[in-house]
């Protein structure tokens, strides 16, 4: 974690010229990721307004160093570990004891991590709103993302997903100069770029530099077409596990000081074996159950709506609420009412044993009992299991590829809490969703029983239905159904459940694809065992109570 340091003229030493302190310096870093070790107690200084490129093979630790500049791994983060101290221009430093970094520097990631769901405008809009506190022209959201679109070439009439390439990558150079950071990390801006492109990104990242007078840092592997427009080269040196800095006299020979490639043997240099293995699992098991337990404990804080932006905050709870509860969610849901009550009450009588005798004798009773049973627990429980699966694993989708296209870091890199951002209002979408799609579950399987009961009882007609079917129901002096309470307290209990673990499921790191897709089937698997625990336990309390 961060922490602030005062300048030497604060402590009564000699005043510091503040022009000659780099935009960040590196001192005694060593970092390490799985058991490997990458850096090992080396030092940089990054100068203020110049463009610095870090160079080195793949897999040495170029990206994780970027991301620990970004402030976006802590310096005990599960499997990578780094210690030293960064300082950052202007006296803010910081060792690795603190997590707090008030003075993030912008990053443009390698896939750019644009939100999809916000057109070109609403994605600088949305950076600006979350730094305004640390704007110095005090220009509004609109104004900040007008000029910047326009000065950086980018077109504001089609959305973000249809964008060409150049396009996106303008858009997050735009996001991240909105953001009013000294300092701007580029993350691999060339990597599969063919020779003409890359230029167009070297000039674009330069021109960018000397007219906002940004510091930019730029990871990269590939810097032939970046190193003409650089005026200072570190080489991630695998062998000696260092930062190196290249004298530009040197520069034509860069290739050769990258060495050669780590081989498999150093990128993989202990394979743990099965008591370390099992012993981290163990570990593993007993911090997500804490996690767990820690997250129930303070649920009712995460329902508060502390966001840094209220437009914002109500932005992502309609974009989740149409997720969970949308309009397909509604029809999905409709249709299995409308299964429910035709099943429940044409059955009942097509099915009864010698109904010519029983029905007579029977009738009223069976009308209690289906509209009893459909309100209280089989409408609820079908409903209940089927978000979970169509509405749970939607979320978990969403958030899983926030998390795999690094949108949730790009958010952190702007000022937003993902969780904050994200988790309180998927737990609002579930909250809200939850019992108007029941709601109307029950009003389209009432409507279906009603319809079959009078198709194939014409002669008792709909008023006979209704009085028996609501009979059980219906509280003299209520508006509202007898049970109301057990069925909302139920649906609530579900609708968090659901909502919590769609969200860790899909905020779990994902590498790939097919991972998303591994937290969507664990989303619908946890949460459908959670729904018919709900239902269990309260079948238990409820039912009883009625007795």
């Amino acid at each position: 974690m961060m922490r602030a340091e005062a300048d030497d003229s604060d402590r009564g030493g000699p005043a510091v010229d503040e022009s000659t302190r780099p935009a960040i310096r590196l001192t005694d870093f060593s970092l390490s990721a799985g058991g490997r070790v990458l850096l090992e107690h080396t030092s940089a200084d990054f100068a203020a307004g110049s463009m610095t490129l870090i160079v080195g093979f793949s897999g040495v630790g170029k990206s994780l160093l970027l991301r620990i500049l970004a402030g976006l791994i802590d310096s005990e983060s599960g499997p990578v570990i780094w210690s030293g101290r960064i300082e950052r221009g202007g006296g803010r430093a910081a060792d690795s004891a603190d997590a707090s970094r008030p003075e993030r520097p912008a990053v443009v990631f390698q896939n750019f991590a644009l939100l999809d769901e916000l057109s070109p405008e609403e994605n600088i809009e949305i950076a600006v709103d979350h730094t305004k506190g640390h704007r110095a022209d005090g220009n509004s959201s609109c104004d900040v993302a007008a000029e910047l679109l326009e000065k950086l070439g980018v077109p504001t009439d089609r959305p973000v997903s249809v964008l060409s390439g150049g396009q996106q990558q303008r858009l997050a150079i735009a996001r991240a100069l909105a953001t009013d950071a000294d300092v701007i990390l580029y993350d691999e801006p060339t990597s599969g770029l063919d020779a003409v492109t890359s230029e167009r990104v070297a000039d674009l990242i330069r021109s960018t530099q000397k007219t906002y007078g940004r510091t930019a840092i730029i990871v990269t592997h590939d810097f032939a077409a970046l190193l003409k427009d650089a005026d200072d080269v570190y080489v991630v040196n695998h062998a000696t596990r260092r930062l190196e800095r290249v004298p530009p006299d040197a520069w034509n020979r860069l290739r050769d000081r990258l060495g050669t490639p780590p081989s498999a043997d150093e990128a993989d240099d202990r394979v743990p074996g099965w008591r370390t293995r099992a012993a981290a699992g163990v570990a593993a098991f007993l911090e997500r159950s804490g996690r767990c337990l820690e997250e129930i404990l303070l649920l009712p804080w995460s329902l508060l709506p502390l966001w840094k932006s209220l437009r914002w905050g109500l932005r992502s709870t309609r974009h989740y609420v149409l997720l969970a509860a949308g309009p397909s969610a509604c029809l999905y849901i409709i249709v299995a009412g409308i299964i429910l009550g035709f099943v429940a009450q044409d059955f009942i009588f097509r099915y009864l044993p010698f109904r010519q005798y029983t029905e007579p004798l029977l009738i009223e009773n069976l009308l209690h009992a289906t509209g009893f049973s459909l309100y209280r627990f089989l409408v609820p429980i079908l409903c209940t299991i089927l978000i979970a699966a169509r509405s749970g694993a939607a979320v978990a989708a969403d958030v899983g590829s926030k998390v795999y296209g690094h949108q949730m870091d790009a958010m952190m890199t702007i000022g937003m809490n993902p969780r904050r951002a994200l988790r309180t209002p998927i737990l609002y979408a579930f909250l809200l969703g939850t019992p108007l799609l029941t709601l109307l579950s029950y009003a389209a399987a009432s409507l279906t029983a009603a319809v079959a009961f009078t198709a194939t009882h014409p002669d008792e007609g709909i008023a006979f239905w209704d009085a028996h079917f609501h009979r059980e129901l219906r509280d003299p002096g209520s508006m509202v159904y007898h049970g109301t309470g057990w069925l909302l307290a139920k649906l609530i209990c579900c609708a968090l459940g659901i909502g919590m673990i769609a969200w860790a499921c899909g905020s779990t790191p994902k590498k790939n694809g097919p991972e998303i897709s591994v937290g969507v089937t664990r989303s619908i698997l946890w949460s459908t065992l959670f729904v018919l625990f709900v239902h269990f336990v309260f079948s238990l309390l409820e039912f009883r109570a009625v007795q």
